[in-house]
């Protein structure tokens, strides 16, 4: 049998991976747009930084993909795809697969606005980028969203020497993961170490002769010399839609529990698939690794005969903000719009936490200062376990003596 891949990041190279583990003989033939071996975007910033160096993100040698047998056509873009005839053009030859696992990711969000030709304008995907952005050698530099990524690049150039600046159009930093008091403090570090956070601005031009001069917004004009585009990112699904595969309503492609498209022998997995989310069920973009892994394992059984189901996705955000640990797990109260929640708090001077309860289910944590408790937070998130049903067990002192994992639970629990 011939699986094709068609991308090279997380999602592509753990269906590789897990293929191989099914079966030795199974020929993979994996393309991708890019010329280098798999990265960690998320080790990217630390480059910017300064901590580690470039060669550091790179996941896999080429001799990697030659112990998997995994045939590499990078550098190589898919222009299209047969799905009646099973086969897809690339390079000008036609290539037939017998299953076909679309895992073609995501890229930046760079809006529709005057001045974002100019030299000084980045964006932080690949390996590539941070090497532009290191030879621009920015001086004030302007990251355009507050989500992890940027916040991370604010750091690592700020770490670097610039002026830095973010601005974010909604009404707190991390949006998405945070909530308004969490947000707060986790602004209040970044302004510590002299970063400007500016929210709710709306970036409307970028201004200069040849390179970046000024960055102006609905509110005020920003002098700067580099603009990193921050904002967001959109699922590659050209290729899939092309193709005559369904895409949902948020953009992704979509995709049932098994993985499947809306054609039998095609799967999809990682940032360019729509699936549902762990604890409301609706449909849900999950851009994180740990989703991109599990999805395509399943894809990869699935392709291979077996009956494996996604569970559901279930954000996981781990991050050390100015030394600072934060951790963002499930939904926060803007993804919970519509639903009756009960927020509980603790604070000190040190450490902040919240949880989010919905109908005796824990939807959200949000900490900063301290990765305690996070592990059994978010097993009993992506399990569905009640707070009654683990108070049951925490309580019941014979049931848990019984238990391999037991370990005098009387230090942690009042009977």
């Amino acid at each position: 049998m011939r699986v094709v891949i068609v991308g090279n990041g997380a999602a592509g190279n753990q269906a590789a991976a897990s293929i191989r583990k099914y079966s030795s003989e199974c020929e993979i033939i994996m393309f991708a747009r890019e010329p280098f071996p798999e990265y960690s975007a998320c080790a990217l910033p630390d480059v910017l930084a300064g901590w580690i160096p470039l060669d550091k993100t790179y996941l896999k040698t080429w001799a990697d993909y030659e112990e998997q047998q995994i045939k590499t056509c990078f550098g190589r873009e898919v222009e299209s795809i047969d799905i009646n005839n099973q086969t897809l053009e690339a390079g000008g030859e036609t290539y037939h697969y017998d299953r076909l696992i679309m895992a073609s990711g995501s890229r930046p969000i760079i809006p529709a606005i005057d001045g974002t030709h100019l030299k000084g304008n980045f964006v932080v995907k690949t390996p590539h980028d941070i090497e532009l952005i290191i030879q621009h050698k920015p001086g004030r530099a302007v990251v355009v969203g507050a989500g992890n990524i940027g916040i991370e690049t604010a750091a690592a150039l700020r770490h670097r020497g610039c002026e830095v600046s973010i601005i974010e159009m909604q009404d707190r930093i991390m949006p998405l993961l945070y909530d308004q008091k969490p947000a707060g403090r986790i602004q209040t570090l970044l302004e510590q170490e002299n970063i400007q956070v500016f929210i709710g601005e709306r970036v409307t031009e970028v201004v200069g002769g040849q390179q970046v001069e000024r960055l102006l917004t609905d509110q005020q004009t920003i002098e700067c010399d580099t603009v990193i585009w921050a904002a967001g990112v959109r699922q590659n699904n050209e290729l899939a839609r092309k193709a005559g595969l369904k895409i949902g309503d948020l953009g992704g492609i979509e995709v049932d529990k098994h993985m499947r498209c809306s054609h039998p022998v095609v799967l999809a997995c990682g940032d360019c698939v729509e699936s549902s989310h762990v604890f409301t069920g609706k449909p849900s973009l999950s851009l994180l690794w740990s989703s991109a892994k599990r999805q395509a394992d399943v894809a990869a059984a699935n392709c291979m005969g077996q009956t494996c189901e996604y569970e559901g996705s279930c954000s996981l955000v781990i991050e050390e903000i100015m030394g600072i640990p934060c951790i963002a797990i499930g939904l926060n109260l803007q993804g919970l719009a519509g639903y009756e929640v009960e927020v509980i708090e603790h604070e000190s001077q040190d450490i902040y936490c919240r949880l989010l309860i919905v109908n005796d289910r824990i939807a959200g944590y949000q900490c900063i200062g301290s990765l305690d408790g996070a592990s059994s937070i978010f097993t009993m998130i992506k399990k569905g376990t009640t707070l009654s049903e683990a108070r049951k067990v925490l309580l019941n002192k014979n049931s848990l003596s019984d238990m391999a994992w037991y370990l005098d639970c009387s230090r942690y629990v009042e009977y």
